[in-house]
């Protein structure tokens, strides 16, 4: 069955951005941020058609699995709250915001992260928490987010620093346009202690120019293109993976979501089933940064399963192992995040996240052997003179032995 509810355009609440999918037409089968309408049972699963989905080939969910699922990773859903039904679940958390979970973004991010069954949850094994951060009344077909305060998400990363014993990853699917002091420190302390953070660089607005396209000067003359948008915060800290989206045919451009120098690694979300509200399953028909940033946190519980990596560690394994891992780029960092990879790649990663290259590594394994004595040229010519030395003595002696005899002769 096909969703039936149309989609509003992304709603910016002041200096916050609710990070959502772009606009849609109902018949493309999206997911909703909004609660969905009467008619809307789902969609269709097609299992034969994802051996033709773009995105699940490039993530290898199926060999990935077999390796590790983030069984027993804590991931915090800093969001508008999780709906739960057979195929989510979610660990209580606590909710900063007040009424019911009326919109479905951060449903659909906790189902990209760990749904199962049906959906594609990138690490089904992982336990969402749900951090509400967001709630609201959803009028019309507006998706109608209340405005998230950044006191707010603030307080919900404290609550999960203060839970450092269940949680590994922080999802953070929402940005603002400036930064705020006391989020960012309650960011560094979380990472401080052990935490790795995860957040969504932001989309473009549907009506804003593309910057990535040429524009004429008066003369008529083509201009470079635009420099590249900032990101959102927090994903603009330092120690933040910040995750910007590939759109439907795995190119990387700006069309629909922001990109800049700040991008650490994009990942591909068209495609992909979630979780809406109503127990619905839904695919991703769009672009969308949050989305994309919940794929990224999932690889995060992957690598989190069975080894006890610091969040720079993680920050850079998937940094290096991305497509075009190792070579920044304007646009998304490093590239396109490739789970198994992270996940296989023998590397040496220090805790501070500086990677040791292949050549360095050989370098300390290598045992110089004991150097080859120097040729020495006058050896033969030493051992001759000492023959020579010796058959000189011996006359001698020999001399000497014989002289008393030759002198009585002649008397």
């Amino acid at each position: 069955m096909r969703l039936t509810s149309a989609l509003a355009s992304s709603i910016l609440a002041g200096s916050l951005v609710l990070i959502g999918a772009t606009p849609a037409h109902a018949d493309e089968t999206p997911c909703m941020r909004g609660v969905p309408g009467d008619a809307a049972t789902g969609t269709e699963v097609d299992r034969d058609a994802d051996e033709e989905n773009d995105t699940l080939n490039s993530l290898r969910l199926d060999e990935v699995h077999r390796i590790a699922t983030g069984k027993g990773v804590g991931v915090a859903v800093i969001d508008s709250g999780v709906s739960t039904s057979k195929i989510l679940s979610a660990r209580p958390g606590k909710a900063f915001a007040q009424g019911k979970v009326e919109d479905g973004h951060g449903t659909i991010v906790a189902g990209v992260i760990a749904g199962k069954g049906d959906a594609t949850g990138i690490a089904p094994g992982a336990e969402i928490y749900d951090l509400r951060v967001a709630a609201g009344a959803v009028e019309g077909e507006t998706t109608g987010p209340s405005k998230v305060q950044a006191g707010d998400v603030t307080a919900a990363v404290k609550w999960a620093s203060a839970n450092r014993d269940k949680i590994g990853v922080i999802n953070i699917s929402i940005g603002f346009e400036k930064p705020n002091k006391a989020l960012a420190a309650a960011i560094d302390a979380a990472i401080a202690k052990g935490i790795v953070v995860v957040a969504a660089a932001g989309n473009r607005d549907p009506d804003a120019e593309t910057e990535d396209e040429e524009s004429e000067d008066a003369d008529g003359q083509d201009e470079p293109p635009a420099a590249p948008d900032e990101v959102l915060f927090p994903a603009s800290m330092d120690g933040v993976i910040a995750v910007t989206s590939r759109s439907a045919d795995m190119s990387m451009t700006s069309e629909a979501v922001l990109v800049g120098p700040e991008i650490d690694v994009s990942a591909p979300v068209v495609g992909l089933r979630t979780v809406m509200l109503r127990n619905l399953v839904c695919t991703i028909s769009d672009p969308a940064s949050s989305w994309a940033t919940a794929v990224v946190s999932g690889v995060a519980a992957l690598l989190l399963e069975d080894q006890r990596l610091t969040p720079a560690q993680v920050k850079t394994r998937i940094e290096v192992t991305a497509q075009g891992g190792g070579n920044e780029n304007a646009m998304d960092g490093h590239g396109m995040v490739q789970p198994y990879e992270a996940l296989t790649r023998k590397l040496a990663i220090s805790a501070t996240g500086e990677l040791r290259t292949e050549r360095a590594r050989s370098a300390e394994d290598y045992v110089a052997a004991k150097p080859a004595p120097l040729e020495d040229r006058a050896a033969e010519r030493r051992r001759s003179l000492l023959w020579w030395g010796m058959g000189a003595g011996g006359l001698l002696v020999l001399a000497l032995v014989l002289r008393p005899l030759l002198a009585r002769r002649r008397g």
